[in-house]
């Protein structure tokens, strides 16, 4: 059943996962005070890490002849448990924040179509206008810190719709949401070159890729200390992409392909396992850590504001249960080979 996929993908999104939980779930059960730059950083790139995976897989797709509607589809759904997470894990009105699964939704026939009739030099000239025009937008329109999420409960129906169709949900989506447009669809094209490469034999394991991974890491470094920017935390959230700046992603994306290098190169030792776990239903176990923390974890009052110690322990005992989930959904798909389409879609075929 596995034999079609690709472990270095399934691997790497597993790596993804396992460091974002650490970052979400410190949000609301992490002291501040221990939020310093060691931790902040450990969370701070699997998000591109996921996009870039996300649009790589979009291409290797493409090239085997799916449809735009296949990926308009896919991207729909994707975008449909975006604001299903929304409403029934936060209890706000959708398309207002727009975190991560907006992008990934947004970016997914996006991407088809730039991989479909874009040559791998047009893509990376996109890529590069995008990294390039994002701060002078962010400066033009005055990026803003703050976000606004509306309280279901909060908020008349019609009031919200009033809201959603103003230009500031506009800025949001294109700018200083969660997971803007500007620059983020930029780590999607990047993962789109690296599909249609992959596509055309290109090894990640190469010694030129892992040369080309640490000159622009070493940019990212380079740039990100020079202009020293001014990186807030959101609502607890503490990685280093308030605002995302060309310096972080820079260093995001060199750090991503020394990943896909050290993972080609170690794909078969046992550790990778507890990834590959994760990374085989990616999308639901990226559900199912929000349903333990919005439900399980933070109404559990002395499990809220923790110190370092503590948490590390409750970050490792809800991996534990994930990676549990991980094996048990495996016996799942090996047993009942005709799931529904939907189920297929949330847990991985």
């Amino acid at each position: 059943m596995r034999s079609n996929r690709n472990f270095v993908i399934d691997i790497l999104r597993g790596i993804a996962i396992f460091t974002m939980v650490a970052a979400n779930l410190s949000a609301s059960l992490l002291q501040s005070a221990d939020k310093v730059l060691i931790f902040r950083l450990y969370g701070t790139f699997a998000a591109p890490l996921f996009i870039m995976l996300a649009g790589m897989m979009v291409a290797v797709t493409a090239a085997k002849h799916a449809s735009f509607l296949h990926f308009l589809k896919r991207g729909g759904l994707i975008t449909a448990f975006g604001c299903l997470v929304d409403v029934l894990v936060w209890h706000i009105y959708p398309f207002l924040s727009y975190d991560v699964l907006y992008l990934i939704g947004f970016c997914i026939p996006i991407v088809y179509l730039l991989s479909k009739y874009c040559t791998i030099n047009a893509r990376i000239i996109i890529v590069i206008l995008l990294i390039a025009l994002t701060p002078a937008l962010q400066t033009q329109f005055n990026y803003r810190e703050e976000l606004i999420s509306v309280g279901i409960s909060t908020l008349r129906f019609s009031d919200y719709l009033s809201f959603l169709l103003s230009g500031s949900t506009l800025q949001r989506f294109l700018l200083d949401g969660w997971f803007p447009v500007m620059p983020w669809l930029s780590f999607a094209i990047t993962g789109s070159v690296l599909g249609s490469l992959l596509g055309q034999g290109y090894s990640f394991a190469s010694k030129r890729f892992l040369a080309t991974g640490l000159a622009i890491f070493s940019i990212g470094v380079a740039l990100w200390l020079v202009l020293n920017p001014q990186l807030v935390m959101r609502e607890g959230y503490s990685e280093l992409f308030y605002p995302p700046t060309i310096g972080y992603w820079f260093t995001a994306t060199g750090l991503i392909f020394i990943g896909f290098y050290c993972v080609e190169r170690t794909q078969r030792l046992a550790v990778h396992a507890i990834f590959l776990k994760l990374g085989h239903a990616s999308l639901f176990m990226y559900l199912f850590h929000l349903a333990v923390l919005a439900f399980i974890l933070m109404p559990v009052g002395f499990l809220n504001n923790q110190p370092i110690s503590t948490f590390i322990l409750t970050y490792l005992v809800v991996i534990a249960i994930m990676v549990a989930v991980g094996y048990g959904l495996d016996k799942i798909k090996q047993k009942h080979k005709n799931l529904p389409f939907i189920v297929r879609f949330i847990i991985g075929s």
